[in-house]
């Protein structure tokens, strides 16, 4: 008898602490913005779940109706002109304020920013007022014949290393290039910038990019046997590609061609040596057609073996694997960043999470569908690159962070994962440290199975142009 209830006083208490420990936090519900001179469609619920987000932790769980919650807080958002103010307050059930709190700024890319200030400041005055958040909730109650410890293969994860970090450029970049040597090419808006690697980047050489184009992306191929590298620049005029290529020796950048009616990528299918692809844009069409290899030969771009592209996949998102019996393989991203793999043009794996992401674009006329989306123009996203390497790997990056309003994306941080193909699905092997920055391109040596990052550590805004940096890090 007294064994029975000694074995119940303790399932008792296995089920008692919990609800003890959760009864220490302070719920809060956080309600819709207002919203003045903005996309008040998206900004109400988007506002509200960045909020909500950031406020959890340190003893203050959010809830989903202000019914259940000690502490209900609003806000507003208000846009004039350029500048916006964020505005936010915090009040008990009763309706008293505890606290209070506003964030301006010059663009949308200080809006994620200041939701994390004024959420931090809410939370340091609402806790103030609510102690027993502040002290450490009482530990469960446990049997020890129900506790489990996972193997360490489950859970343990390898890391790339510390690696090599470039000095911050100024700027914000969006591409970069690279071909096994220390030089590398990156880009922004206005110019391609020439580095050689040291103890730091130096540069070696520049070219402005034409003011009414807007840049896509950088590949290159090459050095050839006299060590000239050629830069595929993929450019769009408005509404179609007008692309340039550029030859790189001894230091120098000169254009050799421009105009051309393709967008460019350099992957290494089947984890290869690296080829140049091209694919053509329709009047309708964003991307049209099969994607081809291609060639740069006495000045013009030969296209040959063209690759069907099944759905989702383009010239900008897509690479070949094999498994182990030689079958052959395409991985892609879909619209919404799931990464996929296909079989003979069928889908036969989707992934759980979503990884790639950028926030570089183009738009195109959509006078079709301007009732329904409210807008002349569609969005297109470039996607990111997808490796493969040559022991048959699939390395992806993940940005992460994500906020959209509109057609603007921002990313606040990313890692670099690792998947191997074993027969039914990508299992991942390894990720990086996850990097406090945004991700804005990258490229791989299938060499030295090294990544060149190009990593944005500031947005523009704020006054500002932004920063830069490289960082190289080796898939081990």
């Amino acid at each position: 008898m007294k064994r029975t209830l000694a074995l119940t006083l303790i399932l008792l208490s296995s089920l008692f602490f919990p609800l003890l420990a959760s009864a220490e936090n302070i719920r809060a519900y956080v309600s819709d913005f207002t919203v003045s001179g903005g996309d008040s469609a998206d900004l109400k619920t988007t506002l509200k779940r960045l909020m909500s987000s950031r406020l959890s932790g340190d003893g203050l769980v959010t809830v989903e109706t202000a019914a259940e919650a000690d502490v209900v807080i609003s806000g507003s958002y208000t846009m004039l002109g350029k500048m916006f103010s964020l505005d936010a307050t915090a009040k008990n059930a009763q309706g008293k304020q505890l606290a209070a709190a506003y964030e301006q700024g010059e663009s949308i890319d200080a809006l994620i920013p200041a939701v994390g200030k004024i959420s931090s400041k809410l939370k340091g005055e609402i806790v103030k007022q609510y102690p027993q958040a502040a002290a450490p909730a009482a530990a469960p109650l446990q049997s020890p014949a129900f506790v489990t410890k996972a193997p360490a293969s489950e859970i343990v994860r390898s890391e790339a290393g510390a690696g090599w970090a470039s000095q911050r450029i100024a700027g914000a970049k969006s591409a970069i290039a690279s071909w096994g040597t220390e030089e590398m090419i990156i880009a922004d808006a206005d110019a391609l910038y020439l580095y050689k690697k040291g103890d730091k980047l130096a540069l070696l050489g520049q070219a402005a990019l034409p003011q009414h184009q807007k840049l896509l992306g950088i590949d290159a191929i090459g050095p050839d046997q006299e060590g000239k590298v050629l830069a595929f620049v993929t450019l769009m005029d408005r509404e179609a590609p007008s692309s340039r290529v550029y030859s790189i020796q001894n230091g120098t950048l000169k254009a050799v061609a421009q105009d051309l009616p393709y967008m460019f990528r350099a992957l290494a299918p089947y984890g290869g040596k690296k080829q140049l692809f091209a694919q053509e844009m329709g009047r309708s069409d964003d991307y049209y057609g099969d994607v081809f290899e291609a060639s740069f030969v006495d000045g013009k771009v030969k296209l040959a073996n063209p690759i069907k592209m099944p759905r989702f996949a383009n010239i900008f998102n897509f690479n070949l694997f094999r498994d182990r019996s030689g079958k052959s393989f395409l991985t892609c991203f879909n619209d919404s960043g799931y990464l996929l793999v296909y079989a003979d043009g069928d889908e036969i794996w989707r992934s759980s999470e979503k990884f790639g992401g950028t926030e570089t674009y183009f738009q195109r006329r959509d006078i079709e569908n301007e009732r329904t989306t409210g807008t002349p123009f569609r969005t297109r996203f470039i996607d990111q690159r997808i490796t493969v390497t040559d022991k048959g790997e699939v390395i992806v990056p993940q940005n992460a962070g994500f906020f959209v309003l509109g057609n603007a994306r921002s990313y606040s941080r990313y890692s670099m994962v690792d998947f191997a193909w074993n027969g039914s699905t990508l299992e991942e092997l390894w990720r990086t440290k996850p990097s406090q920055n945004y991700l804005a391109d990258y490229d791989f040596n299938q060499k030295s199975r090294e990544m060149v990052l190009m990593e944005v550590t500031q947005k523009t805004g704020l006054g500002g142009k932004g920063g830069s940096l490289v960082r190289i890090l080796r898939a081990e």
